[in-house]
């Protein structure tokens, strides 16, 4: 018993110690996070409002982007050290363009959460109409962009791809007869279902081939990361802390935060939430990179294929909570 209350004392020791570390001696981290509000982009959020950077001597700057392709840029420039969500094909055809950006974990396998809708009034009412029609998805190389490129060679379908942006911007299109049909990730676009405004034309999870990949992952910018990898390493393990916090012990406080931040209905949060399985909300493996480069090849994202070395050098997994 001795034994474990000095064990104890020392760990509140050391918690007292980190905590009491002020800003200014902590390492600075700037992340940049594409469509901040969702589920899971909001990891990162919980993890620095819960205190678990700042016990790991970490102050971290979040700020919001449009999506993968301004998040990529701001890595390219090296004005943030993360980005968080982007999509796979995208981080490889700005690797493959010489940028100094590394995948440096898993973020989602599959398309678990995304779904498209049409107006109530529209023509469209199964996933094979949208052949020839004009169908949205957010940025190019994105998570949405894969999953219908997939889709169309899947089912053998034409439809015509359209970049529309983020969610916002997607609705106000769809709605206003620009497109025939919007992407969206709950639980924004549920309100226009519930209010019989729009229907779900279909769910991103029948896009079966893709249930193997991680369709989005996080970044890190390579020429920091070469000097600060332990940095990574703290500010990863941090992250899968919110992850396990939101799935484990916090997950109904993590809900009822997720609702306040997007002003909704519990119940409605508590419905998203189910949109998004933890066992497709991993950092590590990362899934699919083979798959991935022949989809990026397919469709002319990159001239050709990644060597082994390439591969090798894209990768960098730097926490990897399965060994820990």
């Amino acid at each position: 018993m001795k034994t474990r209350l000095i064990g104890l004392g020392m760990a509140t020791a050391v918690g007292l110690a980190l905590a009491s570390v002020p800003a200014a001696a902590q390492e600075k981290v700037k992340v940049a996070i594409g469509q901040m509000g969702l589920w899971d982009t909001l990891i990162t959020v919980f993890a620095k409002e819960n205190g678990y950077y700042r016990e790991l001597g970490l102050n971290v700057d979040t700020m919001k982007t449009a999506g993968g392709g301004e998040t990529a840029q701001l890595i390219i420039t090296g004005d943030v050290q993360f980005g968080m969500t982007i999509g796979v094909l995208s981080a490889i055809s700005t690797f493959a363009k010489g940028a100094p950006m590394k995948i440096v974990s898993s973020e989602i396998i599959g398309t678990p959460d995304v779904f498209w809708y049409v107006r109530t009034d529209s023509k469209l009412t199964k996933v094979e109409d949208i052949n020839g029609a004009s169908i949205a998805y957010s940025r190019p190389g994105s998570g949405t962009h894969l999953t219908l490129l997939t889709l169309a060679a899947h089912l053998k379908l034409s439809p015509k791809l359209v970049s529309a942006g983020e969610i916002s911007a997607t609705r106000t299109q769809v709605m206003s007869g620009q497109v025939d049909a919007g992407w969206s990730v709950p639980p924004f676009g549920l309100d226009m279902v519930q209010k019989g405004e729009a229907r779900v034309l279909f769910r991103g999870e029948i896009v079966t081939p893709l249930n193997d990949i991680s369709i989005r992952v996080n970044v890190a910018n390579a020429t920091w990361l070469a000097k600060n990898r332990e940095t990574a390493r703290k500010f990863m393990i941090g992250y899968q802390r919110a992850l396990d916090w939101m799935y484990g012990a916090g997950k109904e406080e993590a809900i009822a935060r997720f609702a306040r931040f997007n002003n909704l209905d519990i119940a409605v949060a508590r419905e998203a939430v189910t949109y998004y399985p933890k066992t497709m909300i991993a950092i590590a493996p990362l899934m699919g990179l083979d798959k991935a480069v022949g989809l990026a090849l397919e469709h002319k994202m990159i001239r050709e294929p990644l060597t082994d070395a390439q591969k090798k050098e894209l990768v960098d997994i730097v926490y990897d909570p399965r060994s820990s």
